[in-house]
């Protein structure tokens, strides 16, 4: 590995955990009530129609039990149910409720500007490059993982 890769192999990983940080730090002085791994949900069910918790343990790559948990809390605040599939009826689909949804709006506007916190100073052209890196590497990443 090349002094490079040895550099960023050590500065990804923490830089990562910072951001997440600031991230949850601006959620909690907004007082929004969820957790990082909520807000993750909430935008996998946005995003994929007619998921169900294997759909959610599979993607966050957890234990079902542990993906239980969290739905359940999320069905008690009133962020998501469980509906019935109208083909399977064996099969309950995750919804994100309005309640939800607004929620998940105010999530979006704190994370955005907690990243334009996070990316000051660094120019446009920068980021473009940094985002082909990150397009590279998450396509490896996942050409590995199906190997």
């Amino acid at each position: 590995m090349n002094t490079l890769s040895q550099q960023f192999t050590l500065l990804l990983p923490g830089m990562l955990r910072n951001t997440v940080r600031v991230i949850a730090a601006r959620m909690d002085k907004e007082h929004l009530g969820i957790t990082i791994p909520q807000a993750g949900i909430l935008d996998f069910l946005l995003s994929h129609d007619e998921a169900v918790q294997t759909d959610l343990a599979q993607h966050f790559a957890k234990d079902k039990s542990v993906m239980l948990r969290t739905i359940d809390e999320m069905g008690k605040a009133g962020w998501v149910e469980r509906q019935m599939d109208p083909v399977d009826r064996r099969r309950k689909n995750l919804v994100v409720t309005k309640a939800g949804q607004a929620l998940h709006k105010k999530v979006v506007q704190v994370r955005a500007k907690a990243f334009a916190e996070v990316l000051e100073g660094v120019a446009e052209k920068d980021m473009t490059i940094c985002l082909r890196v990150l397009a590279s590497m998450n396509d490896n990443a996942l050409r590995i993982r199906k190997q």
